[in-house]
């Protein structure tokens, strides 16, 4: 089992670099191509896949999301207009079969998956853009990391018995710690190899804020596990899980990242 993680890991990581270094085409397709089997997987786990009409929905408000930047916001406030009259026409025609409920899964799926992973596309396109994108990996993978080591060697307090009976308080420290170690070693390495100068107080904290709002999200995915009472969103990583599992955390932290290096400046 551990070999067939550390290979499906590999292979992911091989992927990854290959589309970040791809570009902003590449990118776009993989964050596409992502929130559509993201999309694919919640809707299996919450039944709205059975509802075929209001899935292909969801599919589109995915598609559209992924050119959001290219298409233009006022365009995109259009498009959500219609999309709401859209969803009120299926409910109205399938008001026996459909809920209130259904619609605000399909919504709240649009947000929490495609407009939340439309980040990394955004992140890219800013300055400095090749750089800040790998700290959306960086916060969401080292806190996994650092949080799993430290919970295997000192972890003894159980704060989520419910939701993630495995996860510890002291794990959950050392990924916040680790995190942010690691956010600081990132920007040495910037600076001594790639001349940027660095405001390490401000990357020092968004590591620790990348760690928290990361475990948050891998929570956030667990608990949802926990109500449909599944074990895995699906199988695409073997080893790994679905996408969902995957990048559980990502889907978080890329809103924090990209908000965070727009408005303030790490590289000065």
């Amino acid at each position: 089992m551990l070999t067939k993680r550390v290979i499906s890991a590999i292979i992911g990581i091989i992927i990854l670099i290959a589309v970040v270094f791809g570009g902003n085409v590449f990118i776009r397709i993989g964050v596409a191509l992502l929130s559509l089997v993201g999309l694919y997987e919640l809707f299996s786990v919450t039944g709205i896949i059975k509802k075929k009409g209001l899935a292909l929905i969801g599919y589109l408000g995915a598609l559209v999301i992924a050119v959001e930047d290219i298409i233009g916001r006022d365009k995109i406030i259009m498009f959500f207009y219609g999309y709401v009259i859209l969803l009120a026409v299926y409910i109205l025609i399938n008001h026996r079969k459909v809920s209130l409920q259904h619609i605000a899964i399909v919504f709240f799926a649009q947000i929490y998956i495609c407009y939340f992973f439309f980040h990394i596309v955004l992140t890219n396109a800013l300055p400095y853009g090749n750089v800040f994108i790998w700290m959306i990996f960086l916060g969401a993978w080292t806190t996994d990391t650092f949080a799993y080591f430290t919970g295997m060697l000192l972890g003894k307090t159980h704060p989520w018995p419910y939701i993630s009976p495995k996860k510890t308080l002291e794990g959950s420290i050392g990924g916040v710690v680790g995190c942010g170690l690691s956010f600081l070693l990132y920007g040495y390495i910037l600076q001594a190899f790639g001349g940027y100068r660095i405001h390490y107080t401000l990357l020092f904290l968004l590591g620790l804020l990348c760690s928290i709002i990361s475990q948050i999200g891998d929570l956030t995915a667990s608990v949802i596990k926990r109500q449909y009472n599944v074990k895995d969103y699906g199988y695409i990583m073997p080893g790994h899980g679905g996408v969902l599992d995957r990048f559980d955390s990502i889907i978080f932290v890329a809103p924090l990242v990209y908000y965070f290096v727009k408005y303030i400046n790490i590289i000065i």
